[in-house]
């Protein structure tokens, strides 16, 4: 009797899991708001208001301007950025992890 072939699963490299999770999370509208974290993180600018976001946001990818604000918690839900708010009322965060 032959013995079954078991293919070999290869493991997604960071990068490929990083899109994968960004894709799930909502494709365009996630990977304008990462963009907009990127540009903030690497420019030393990691606090921002909302409209901030949603203006970024808008200008690349037309949506509803809630869903910045929704898609942006689930990218932090997905590990792919972390922020913590600073102000609430004034809808001021601050970015303290971005992949």
């Amino acid at each position: 009797m032959v013995p079954a072939v078991v293919p070999m699963t290869v493991q997604p490299t960071l990068f490929e899991e990083q899109e994968q999770q960004l894709a799930r999370v909502t494709g365009a509208l996630g990977r304008a708001i990462l963009s907009f974290a990127r540009s903030r993180w690497n420019t030393k600018q990691v606090e921002f208001h909302a409209d901030e976001l949603r203006e970024w946001v808008a200008v690349r990818c037309p949506a509803a301007p809630a869903s910045a604000d929704r898609v942006l918690r689930g990218l932090r839900r997905s590990g792919l950025l972390s922020y913590e708010i600073v102000n609430r009322r004034a809808s001021l965060y601050r970015l303290t992890f971005v992949r």
